[in-house]
């Protein structure tokens, strides 16, 4: 598993954020899961190859569903970043390691439950590959085997291309990454607060590989942020570093190319910073204006020139 999975799996792994996830990819939305009741599970799980050595085999997120002490299911959530054409044999693996350590189960401590797996498509492409052990395979069956074949499915949600209807239905952290992927001037006008910010930062950074993110992440996670931090601080945090590095940029270019392409250099790397966090036109136009002190008539000029 990639570095970006095990990044994702930080915020997925807070009960909060994998309850709402399963209510609603799996529930449209009901209140079917409740973040009291999950406990995290097992991460590891054997399997023997062919050289019948044993060998571990990890998996992303797993929670218990509990109530008055039994297992009632097994939820798994998979983050994948890259479109596997094997996925449905790595969850087949995983789901049939569940079930048989219910099996080995002597004392019987717990009833029998089910066990669910969902992969999560992160990549910015829709899922192209299989979602079924038989579109995985090779070596088809015989067609008149396949009421005999255990065809074991994988539900797939792509998460770059949920429709607005199932987005907004989200409203704790994950809502901040989905509206960030698909709908940005809604992140930046909803201004929400942060339940995990540092988490939702490292995700952030998992996506788009921008280290600002990570250096980020002291000035939201301290005592005094804690509870408080919202999106537009983020992106002010953010904003404030690229006005500064504009600036630094413009002045080299100032000494190296006369004062005029400094000031541009400063114009064109403020805007390009604002179109990298989706702030708008009018949005940027107000930022650009503000920070350096120009009219109304030279900032949109400015805008009109390089956005």
């Amino acid at each position: 598993m990639g570095e970006k999975d095990h990044t994702q799996k930080m915020l997925i792994g807070c009960r909060d954020v994998f309850a709402e996830l399963i209510n609603v990819l799996v529930y449209s939305g009901e209140k079917v899961v409740n973040e009291a009741d999950l406990l995290a599970g097992p991460t590891e799980s054997l399997y023997i190859e062919a050289d019948n050595q044993t060998h571990q085999q990890l998996r992303d997120c797993g929670m218990y569903e509990l109530h008055n002490g039994e297992i009632h299911a097994l939820y798994n959530l998979e983050n994948q970043s890259i479109i596997d054409a094997h996925m449905p044999l790595r969850c087949a693996g995983y789901d049939g390691a569940a079930y048989r350590s219910q099996c080995n189960d002597r004392k019987n401590t717990y009833k029998t439950y089910p066990v669910f797996t969902f992969v999560l498509n992160w990549s910015t492409k829709p899922w192209n590959k299989a979602t079924s052990i038989l579109e995985a395979l090779h070596f088809k069956p015989n067609p008149a085997a396949y009421p005999y074949f255990n065809n074991s499915k994988m539900p797939v949600f792509n998460m770059c291309f949920l429709s607005k209807d199932v987005r907004e239905k989200f409203q704790g952290d994950l809502r901040i990454i989905l509206d960030y992927l698909c709908d940005r001037e809604s992140l930046l006008n909803r201004n929400q607060t942060m339940k995990h910010p540092e988490e939702v930062i490292r995700m952030l950074h998992a996506l788009t590989g921008d280290d600002q993110y990570l250096n980020s992440i002291p000035l939201f996670t301290s005592p005094a942020k804690k509870g408080e931090s919202t999106v537009c601080d983020l992106i002010n945090s953010y904003y404030t570093k690229g006005v500064t590095e504009g600036h630094n940029t413009g002045l080299i270019e100032g000494r190296n190319s006369g004062l005029i392409e400094g000031r541009n250099q400063v114009i064109q790397a403020l805007i390009s910073n604002c179109k990298d966090l989706g702030c708008s036109f009018e949005n940027t136009l107000d930022r650009i204006k503000n920070s350096l002190s120009l009219s109304d008539d030279e900032a949109l000029e400015d805008m009109k020139l390089y956005w």
